[in-house]
């Protein structure tokens, strides 16, 4: 059985688990399978990256080449003067290629890309350059499409796409084509046709995140906004993101140890950034791990020599993926390179999981809320009495159940009121619901 470490990721994991991934990519690999079609994005991409200097004469990437040429087209007001074009283009550059230098880099000749994917709100920004994700998305589309939960949720999710806009759409549209392509691709194969088995075994390893899902997207749906994409990605990044650990260990003994503190107590962040190092090991050794379990499907000398040869840069992609994706997806903090990280969902991210385990016309407990995110999302930030034996049993001590945890409870709390999810009526006494304004 002759495979490549591609093909050995596909076979674990389910995709192939790039470095480098951020949720725009994968984003792409998603929306794709939900709407297949797509557009070149030619005059979106030249102007979105802008260049000082010809890397060869009539390069349109330059400002004073391809503002005569969207003139010609009617694609820029005679008003727009070539200064107000190069300031113009900053802003859709900071719009639409905002996820990280390189994520919608110039695509079009003379320059040549690794991949092309652009942060926007609508359907009308899918290309088809992309090649970063791996065929991420298109998996996690493939387990979702194996129940009739998962299947729900898509089919809101194309409906939400598809009815997305807002200003950022406005901003780029005149430089949109209007034709569209269709994306002629089979989600089973760039996958590597994965078995029933295989993907029924996702399912429902994935079911409580999936229920989510469905439940984010049908809140979406009643509450709808600009960000409505933004939203579904971060949702569906986030279940990957539970999935990636979840399918190498049992499923109870995959928590997310959240430090919610600040730097008041020393003591959680150390326990955080553990569980986060924690993490980050175990998806490094994934690939390991599941060829010690199926050596005897394989033909076990040859491949075990190819990931022999490999296995030390293989260990770092795969450890980088996850480092590159959590971060990204909103998980962890801090944003700069060289920090120590820990599992810390910022705010946007939060306000999704939330978003996720709330029911319309609801009105819950923080503890009812802590044992939603335990169980839907594996989140522990010791706001239960039983968190404190779950932390000790994963060996997350010693942190005191009094001073410790209570700041993490108390860091909560305050992200919820400001998210617009929680109130105090009386000291003491918390709720949570998805409208609280109009209750109090």
């Amino acid at each position: 059985m002759n495979m490549t470490i591609s093909q050995l990721s596909r076979e674990s994991i389910g995709y192939h688990a790039l470095d480098r991934m951020e949720p725009v990519h994968f984003a792409t690999s998603f929306l794709l399978c939900l709407y297949p079609r797509y557009r070149r994005l030619e005059w979106l991409n030249k102007s979105i990256n802008p260049k000082a200097a010809e890397k060869r004469p009539g390069d349109e990437y330059v400002a004073e080449n391809l503002y005569p040429i969207l003139k010609k087209s009617d694609l820029l007001s005679e008003l727009v003067s070539i200064e107000d074009f190069k300031t113009l283009r900053n802003h859709l550059s900071a719009t639409f290629s905002n996820d990280k230098p390189g994520a919608a880099s110039a695509a079009f000749q003379p320059y040549s890309t690794f991949g092309c994917d652009y942060s926007a709100p609508t359907l009308s920004y899918l290309s088809n350059l992309s090649k970063r994700h791996g065929n991420s998305g298109a998996f996690v589309w493939l387990v979702l499409n194996h129940s009739e939960t998962g299947r729900q949720f898509l089919k809101l999710a194309q409906e939400i796409a598809m009815n997305a806009n807002g200003p950022e759409a406005t901003l780029g549209s005149p430089l949109l084509e209007p034709d569209e392509f269709d994306w002629t691709s089979q989600a089973e194969e760039l996958c590597g046709n994965p078995s029933l088995s295989k993907l029924t075994k996702a399912s429902h390893l994935m079911e409580l995140q999936t229920e989510s899902l469905l439940l984010l997207a049908q809140n979406i749906q009643a509450r709808p906004s600009p960000c409505a994409v933004r939203k579904l990605i971060i949702g569906v990044g986030s279940w990957l993101l539970v999935y990636q650990i979840r399918h190498i260990v049992d499923a109870d003994e995959s928590i997310f140890f959240s430090d919610l503190s600040g730097e008041i107590r020393p003591r959680i962040r150390t326990q955080a950034m553990a569980c986060y190092a924690r993490q980050v090991g175990l998806f490094g050794r994934s690939l390991r791990l599941w060829l010690d379990m199926n050596a005897h499907a394989l033909d076990t000398e040859e491949i075990i020599l190819l990931f022999e040869e490999k296995e030390a840069k293989t260990t770092k992609d795969l450890e980088d993926h996850f480092r590159d994706f959590s971060q990204r997806i909103g998980w962890v903090q801090p944003r700069s390179a060289n920090a120590k990280k820990f599992f810390r969902a910022v705010p946007d991210t939060m306000k999704v999981l939330l978003l996720s385990i709330l029911k319309p016309g609801e009105i819950i407990t923080m503890e009812e809320v802590a044992e939603r995110l335990r169980c839907h999302w594996r989140l522990i930030f010791g706001l239960l009495p039983k968190d404190h034996d779950i932390l000790r049993k994963h060996g997350y001590s010693p942190l005191d159940e009094d001073a410790d945890l209570r700041a993490n409870r108390e860091g909560f709390l305050q992200l919820a009121v400001s998210l617009g999810f929680a109130w105090e009526p009386s000291d003491g006494l918390v709720y949570f619901s998805l409208t609280p304004d109009q209750i109090i």
